[in-house]
């Protein structure tokens, strides 16, 4: 089920300054305002007494802005390097968190939303991309490496915003979370590229896999296939499932009467126990793939029925857990079954498209639990129907055959069976 060989440790071995990079530029780029967020949607609330719909509608401006932004840096991938990609996108996200410093009224909340909506997906789809592209055998191990930056920045972001938050104001705090991108992504970017991510190893050769066209064409002939649909449907229901709780983390434990301090502890214990959770599902689904994530998207509905239960501290914990490991599955998702399904060629366009279509559920999934909280004036309705979703994305990934990383399983085999054959011989 899991993989360390020689050719997978070998592989890591060789391409860790472009892991380093990655770290980086999720750590300072892309978690800062992802993790931020649930935090602010309490001060604007008390500041301008707006709902909790009307806050939180603007993670669905992100995310929405966030589905176009994919797609174009998707395709700019496709023509041209990451390194542009990044700057940009990184870029984007420290001037949208320098905004709020004027944001006044609603309409200029929601464009600041937009914008970081082009910045956030825009940067993990490059990233995503650039270690696919780097890391074969070893591509999920890579990436959940590569995403550590995105767990420890939602350990240290809850803690970091909420001391800001307390000393500063949360325009100034906010604000001032802009400084790892102008301090170190981008330097980093700049002056210490490493060139493995210029130069990426192609892609390899496997029996049984016809060479495929580019362009965009063939992505429009793709898209008309079982495969395209059974996997981005499955990806926007994990979408929407998994960024409803991380948006409403915050005001469900407030529910509860658990302070701004407790409740950035708890929110912090899952980026803690999530370290660990990027890896190993990581490595799980290099070995396993469809079937191991399918098992995942089950994680997401057992975590949405114990939502119901967090007085209890001992449910609480494993609220903890579980919801560590299904936001592992969902950050990892796109880029790994988008490759074992089909390979590498239009890579870039295609992980494009996926994060579109996972943005999307991204948009829908806070509005979705703030609407229903609005009906109802509690979130049960919303605990239920994503714990009831992911059931059926779970059904969905099981029946996706990942053609690509069949026929790479299938060589390998072949290949060792051939070398065991020939060293029995006289």
């Amino acid at each position: 089920m899991f993989r360390f060989d020689a050719v997978f440790r070998d592989e890591l071995r060789a391409n860790w300054p472009v892991l380093l990079l990655a770290f980086s530029c999720l750590f300072f780029g892309f978690s800062a305002p992802a993790f931020a967020l649930p935090f602010l949607f309490s001060e604007v609330i008390k500041e301008f007494g707006w709902t909790r719909e009307q806050a939180t509608l603007l993670a669905s401006a992100k995310y929405l802005t966030g589905a176009v932004s994919a797609l174009l840096v998707g395709r700019f991938l496709d023509v041209t390097g990451v390194r542009v990609a990044l700057l940009t996108t990184l870029g984007l996200g420290g001037l949208a968190l320098i905004s709020f410093l004027w944001v006044p009224n609603l309409t200029a909340y929601y464009i600041v939303g937009a914008v970081m909506g082009l910045a956030g997906p825009g940067a993990m789809v490059a990233v995503k991309v650039m270690v696919s592209r780097t890391f074969h055998a070893s591509q999920g191990t890579a990436t959940g490496v590569a995403l550590l930056g995105t767990s420890l920045g939602s350990v240290l972001v809850p803690l970091v915003i909420t001391g800001l938050i307390g000393a500063f104001g949360w325009r100034l705090a906010f604000a001032g979370l802009s400084a790892g991108i102008w301090l170190m992504a981008v330097p980093m970017l700049l002056f210490f590229f490493p060139k493995a991510a210029r130069t990426p190893l192609p892609e390899p050769v496997i029996a049984g896999i016809a060479p495929t066209a580019t362009g965009l064409g063939e992505v429009a002939r793709l898209a008309k296939g079982k495969a395209f649909w059974l996997l981005g449907s499955a990806l926007f229901i994990g979408a929407m499932v998994d960024q409803a709780f991380i948006q409403h983390q915050v005001l469900i434990l407030n529910d509860l009467n658990m302070s701004r301090d407790m409740a950035a502890l708890a929110i912090s214990a899952i980026g803690v126990v999530g370290i660990f959770f990027r890896i190993l599902i990581g490595n799980l689904l290099d070995g396993t793939s469809n079937k191991g994530l399918s098992a995942m998207y089950l994680v997401l509905s057992v975590s949405s029925m114990v939502a119901f239960y967090l007085v209890n501290p001992v449910l609480l914990m494993s609220f903890v857990v579980l919801r560590a490991a299904g936001h592992a599955a969902i950050l990892l998702d796109t880029n790994v079954m988008t490759k074992h399904t089909f390979g590498l060629k239009n890579f870039g366009t295609m992980v494009g498209v996926y994060t579109a279509i996972v943005s999307l559920g991204f948009a829908v999934g806070p509005w979705a639990m703030g609407r229903l909280f609005q009906m109802y004036g509690n979130y049960h309705a919303a605990f239920l129907l994503f714990a009831a979703l992911p059931l059926l994305g779970a059904v969905l990934i099981w029946n996706l055959k990942p053609t690509y990383w069949l026929a790479a399983k299938a060589e390998k085999a072949a290949l060792a069976a051939k070398t065991e054959s020939s060293a029995v011989l006289p």
